[in-house]
């Protein structure tokens, strides 16, 4: 009797027990187990240098921007390097690398974007791009020779085209006055409409600065950049293509406009009534020039539906060697004096060339390219070895130098150094 009471009460001990570990089973599967609507955000643990934000992580996954998949590319490879590398220059001036971080823009979608990007329809109401007049021809900006052009035909002499800050066109007078239009003059207006309604935005860029909480992380500020054309070309009904050079005026006046109507479609969502918003407006050279283009002017919106605190910013890209120079040919002689070092040494090569970011007459960046018909790790060897001896005889101090030794195979070897330091650094690719 005693016995059984003994293992009756076992098996009841170690029922309570395999019941209390299934419980703690179930438990601790609850706690581990993910909740599928959580989203895990990080940053990368490495910052390359201070010139470059820490990325922010989403699920394991770099989340790509509209840009990126968007129809809508710029005319030149230099173009878009220009377009995206001013931009964050443009963004650190305002949210510091070493506070702030980066995520590529993710609040104007690829169909959004591909709407303000073309031109305003009644298919398309919300494209920044003027609509081309229903009733008006493609006609030549230029008149041959023989013909004469009357005052009334002249757009400059009726008076000029004004934007305001709700991006409608109108004509102005020379006091400023808004000219009403008149039946009279429909057919002149019309040529005027014509010969006005380029395609001016060419892109738009986004990027979203985030800044770590308690929380997690959030959205600190927004970075736009707006890519202006500097050139418009259109077809005649001939087949003819002309094209119309886009004053500096007359594109910065009409991208100020563009940055407040889309500042205002984005404050127009309640999260981003306060966040900080900086616009950019970026000239694009023309796509036959070598080098990319350059910021001409950006500003901040901190609240409120308009951009304030514009600056009209002074730089320029030059292609080198500048081979008519003139009087200022004594301004880029750090790369002649350089170049023509290199080709004594070396005189198989297929050519030096180069690329000079100013800002406010100041060299800021230079990037040099050497083409190579050499393949041997000896002769890529000296050849780089070489080059950075030169590079610290003749190219100037204190500014960023990315040097390409490239062969019709791909780059070959790397010298450089960042802004700010004396040492050039090296690499020789193995393959």
């Amino acid at each position: 009797m005693n016995k059984k009471l003994k293992v009756f009460s076992l098996m009841v001990i170690l029922s309570l027990l395999s019941g209390c570990l299934n419980n703690l089973d179930a438990q601790d599967e609850q706690e581990t187990t993910p909740n599928p609507d959580t989203v895990s955000v990080q940053t990368t643990a490495n910052q390359l240098s201070s010139e470059n934000y820490r990325a922010v992580i989403t699920d394991g996954k770099y989340q790509l921007g509209a840009s990126a998949s968007s129809d809508y590319t710029l005319s030149s490879t230099g173009n878009a390097f220009a377009f995206e590398e001013g931009l964050l220059r443009l963004g650190r001036e305002v949210f510091p690398t070493d506070q702030y971080y980066l995520q590529e823009g993710q609040l104007i979608d690829e169909e959004t974007l591909t709407s303000w990007v073309g031109r305003e329809s009644e298919e398309n109401p919300e494209g920044l791009n003027p609509a081309i007049p229903s009733d008006a021809e493609q006609i030549p900006l230029e008149s041959s020779e023989e013909e004469s052009v009357s005052p009334a035909d002249d757009p400059e002499e009726i008076g000029e085209i004004s934007i305001t800050d709700t991006g409608e066109e109108v004509m102005v007078d020379e006091t400023g006055s808004i000219i009403e239009e008149d039946e009279d003059d429909e057919n002149e207006q019309a040529v005027t409409e014509v010969q006005s309604t380029p395609i001016y935005l060419s892109q738009i860029m986004e990027k979203n600065i985030m800044v770590e909480t308690e929380e997690g992380f959030e959205l600190g500020g927004i970075v736009i950049g707006l890519s202006m054309n500097s050139t418009y070309q259109y077809t005649d009904p001939e087949g003819v293509v002309y094209e119309q050079e886009i004053s500096m005026g007359e594109m910065r006046e009409r991208g100020r406009a563009y940055a407040n109507i889309i500042v205002g479609r984005l404050r127009s969502t309640e999260q981003l009534r306060s966040i900080p918003i900086v616009v950019g407006i970026y000239r694009q050279s023309p796509a036959e020039e070598i080098v990319g283009g350059t910021f001409v002017s950006d500003g901040i919106s901190r609240e409120g539906n308009a951009v304030s605190d514009w600056t009209d910013r002074n730089e320029y890209r030059v292609a080198l060697p500048q081979l008519e120079a003139g009087v200022e040919g004594e301004k880029y002689a750090y790369f002649d004096n350089f170049s023509s070092a290199v080709r004594n040494f070396f005189p198989n090569l297929n050519g030096i060339s180069g690329q000079a970011l100013y800002i406010d007459e100041n060299l800021s960046t230079l990037d040099i390219e050497i083409v190579t018909q050499f393949y041997q790790i000896t002769e890529v060897t000296a050849l780089t070895q070489y080059v950075m001896d030169m590079a610290q005889t003749h190219l100037p101090e204190n500014i960023a130098i990315e040097i390409k030794i490239i062969s019709n195979t791909g780059v070959e070897a790397y010298v450089g150094r960042p802004a700010g330091q004396q040492e050039f650094q090296s690499h020789i690719f193995r393959q």
